[in-house]
């Protein structure tokens, strides 16, 4: 290029490689210590100036200065919240991404990372037990999971909440010990808490069942979150007896696995995590027990495609996004999460109507009076068909419309 700006300059590099070296090297890392203002200031001070600087004098404030007022998480010594210990492996090939320019937005863009990031997703989906189908992305963090999961949460609820205006909010079922971002998560949303009391600090079906059932607006419930990993205490919530209650009632089943998630690799604690596999979604934080660099978090749902109708974006400049890979960024905003041509009448499924930039998501319940199905699918086909599947093909415009599956009602 003809500007200096994106030439390669052997000298800086060789400063920036020999500083990488010398980090990587140390043994055991050193832990520093919380930095004083006034000096931090002091150090920054004309930085940032229209002729630019050395790049020697640069990397000596970030050596000097900087570095020394940042707690090193991968330090032995560094007990404190929770850590992170990323391989020296890791570190290295977090150098060759940056300095590959990667994004992994889409299929069209960056098939290659997105094939790799799909394989380490099906890698985490398997140790939980989830289905073949089961997929997601890799987001910042925890908190940026949790807000995604609990927005699919929320619009495919068992209430069309967007035409309630002015009345109760959809709520979800969060414990006394649920982390904090999942509350700061409700508050965006535009959702409510109900919070469970527990004991000994861990959810438990029957507790869940009890709060509900006691509950005088417990049909607003849409969701209920249980912890794999309490921050606090690394506590796992009872999710098999949760997960339960969750399928018995029609809630979405998300675990907040950030911090404990790793935990599924140890054979000594595996049991505790029964009924993850349930989920219809869940989060693991690699760079916490997965020995990765910050920041790293998978996100995995059950059912890929109704993340995919609540976050994808409709605009002009997405036309050229078709299906021409795997992984749920790779597919048109219209595919049904069963396949193409296959519209089922389930417990969740979508309809397009009036037009296809305005996708509808509708949900199928029992016929009144009948007990509550042990899962999500709907226990009449019949009422079903005639609820939902014909007032949706009554609005779907041609081509559009459901097709006949086995076991499953036409329109």
């Amino acid at each position: 290029m003809g500007n200096e700006m994106f030439r390669y300059d052997s000298s800086m590099g060789e400063l920036v490689f020999e500083y990488c070296k010398m980090r990587l090297a140390l043994d055991p890392v050193s832990l520093d210590f919380v930095g004083n203002k006034a000096e931090l200031d002091a150090a920054l001070s004309g930085l940032v100036c229209p002729e630019g600087n050395d790049p020697g004098k640069v990397l000596e404030v970030f050596a000097d200065h900087l570095a020394p007022a940042i707690i090193s998480c991968d330090s032995p010594r560094f007990l404190a919240f929770i850590p992170a210990a990323p391989t020296r492996a890791s570190m290295l090939f977090d150098m060759i991404v940056s300095c590959s320019s990667l994004q992994g937005s889409s299929w069209l863009e960056a098939a290659g990372a997105v094939a790799a990031e799909n394989q380490a997703l099906r890698v985490l989906a398997d140790l939980a037990g989830m289905p073949p189908g089961a997929g997601g992305v890799f987001v910042s963090g925890g908190s940026a999971a949790n807000l995604s999961a609990l927005a699919v949460a929320r619009d495919t609820g068992r209430r069309d909440w967007r035409g309630r205006r002015g009345r109760r909010r959809p709520r979800v079922a969060v414990s006394d010990q649920t982390h904090s971002s999942i509350g700061n998560a409700l508050r965006l949303l535009d959702m409510a808490e109900l919070v469970v009391p527990t004991q000994d600090h861990r959810l438990t079906g029957d507790e869940l069942q009890r709060a509900l059932a006691g509950d005088r607006h417990a049909s607003d419930v849409v969701a209920v979150v249980a912890t794999a990993g309490t921050t606090n205490a690394g506590i796992v919530d009872d999710l098999a007896g949760i997960a339960e209650v969750a399928g018995h009632r029609g809630l979405w089943f998300h675990v907040d696995a950030a911090y404990g998630g790793a935990a599924l690799l140890a054979p000594s604690a595996r049991p505790l995590f029964t009924g993850i596999e349930r989920a219809d979604s869940f989060v693991v934080d690699p760079h916490k027990w997965l020995f990765a660099p910050f920041d790293c978090a998978a996100l995995i749902y059950r059912q890929p495609g109704l993340a995919r109708q609540v976050h994808t974006q409709q605009a002009v400049i997405w036309r050229s996004f078709t299906p021409t890979g795997p992984g749920i960024r790779a597919t048109t905003p219209f595919t049904s999460p069963a396949g193409p041509g296959a519209w089922p009448c389930g417990s969740r499924w979508l309809c397009t109507a009036p037009t296809p930039t305005a996708p509808r998501w509708r949900r199928c319940w029992p016929r009144p009076g009948t007990p509550p199905p042990s899962s999500r699918r709907p226990s009449t086909w019949n009422w079903c068909a005639t609820r939902c599947c014909r007032s949706c093909c009554s609005g779907a415009p041609a081509g559009k419309r459901p097709t006949t599956t086995v076991g499953r009602p036409s329109c």
